[in-house]
């Protein structure tokens, strides 16, 4: 590995379309940004997940939040944006950084590292022991005071607006599980990680799972959790040790949320974790140009 995993963050979408009848347009739309991931971005590592006839998954793993909105912004995913509205049921994407818990590596990449230290959401802002000096300074700029950390710099992990989004699905998790192994070997392990899915389905802690397929050979489950504790569950269970034995292409790594677009078949994390059921119009989808809001 020669990238550092200091500031990595991964993020994953999830498209359900309106129908199966537009998968070819989005096979098509996907190869394009396959494409474009290849050549012209500073992505780290990336894969383009099947797991239906009317599902799409994307995860990408960035060096910086500025590559990653150059990406969104740009050519064959700009496209695409434009045409959600005719072609999506709902989207979701979530922001995520790597967690401490990690068997494998995806790719080479090993991503997991400690838990971020974050600076509290409080109405004192990030100042609690800030310079005398410095603190009396910013009385006159709140905002500025708001943003700024301890010691003195700003970046957008200190901002409100991030740090509110961090707030609203703070304590929930999730949890990826990759297998690579030969295509041929393709359908056990995705019956291996279905039957896996099929047990988590049976944990109250348990919001959303899925299984797909980026290419023969690679399988992946994608799941998210109302605590953390259940992630720690899933990715230390037998089941779990079982397919790390069996499958020396094995890679899982649980994931901390920051900030969440959209809705997963009317989940939303930051309203799941008060066990808040609400009702998601189904269309206006264009609005999904910005990942991040």
């Amino acid at each position: 590995m020669t990238e550092s995993n200091e500031n990595l963050f991964t993020v994953t979408t999830r498209s359900k379309l309106r129908g199966p009848w537009f998968f070819p347009q989005m096979m098509i739309a996907s190869l394009r940004v396959r494409r474009q991931l290849r050549r012209d971005t500073e992505v780290v590592r990336w894969a383009s997940i099947v797991a239906g006839p009317s599902e799409f998954w994307t995860i990408t793993v960035w060096k910086s939040r500025h590559d990653m909105q150059e990406f969104m912004r740009s050519g064959a995913h700009d496209e695409i944006m434009w045409l959600f509205s005719k072609w999506l049921q709902s989207f979701w994407l979530m922001r995520w950084r790597p967690g401490p818990n990690e068997t494998g590596a995806w790719k080479g990449l090993a991503m997991g590292r400690g838990d971020p230290d974050y600076p509290e959401l409080t109405p004192g802002g990030n100042g609690a022991k800030r310079d005398p000096l410095l603190e009396k300074a910013l009385e006159h700029l709140p905002k500025l005071k708001q943003a700024m950390s301890a010691d003195g710099t700003v970046n957008y992990d200190t901002t409100v607006f991030a740090r509110r989004r961090r707030a609203e699905v703070g304590g929930s998790g999730g949890a990826v599980i990759h297998i690579h192994t030969e295509p041929l070997k393709t359908l056990q392990a995705w019956k291996d990680l279905k039957a896996l899915q099929h047990e988590c389905e049976g944990d109250d802690a348990m919001l959303r799972c899925v299984v797909g397929m980026s290419k023969p050979g690679d399988v992946y489950l994608m799941s998210v959790w109302r605590d953390r504790e259940g992630v720690e569950r899933l990715l230390g269970s037998p089941n779990a040790r079982d397919l790390r034995d069996r499958y020396p292409g094995y890679w899982a790594n649980d994931w901390v949320p920051e900030n969440e677009f959209g809705h997963w078949d009317g989940l939303r994390l930051r309203r799941a974790r008060t066990r808040y059921a609400i009702n998601v119009p189904e269309a206006g989808l264009a609005a999904a140009a910005d990942p991040v809001s």
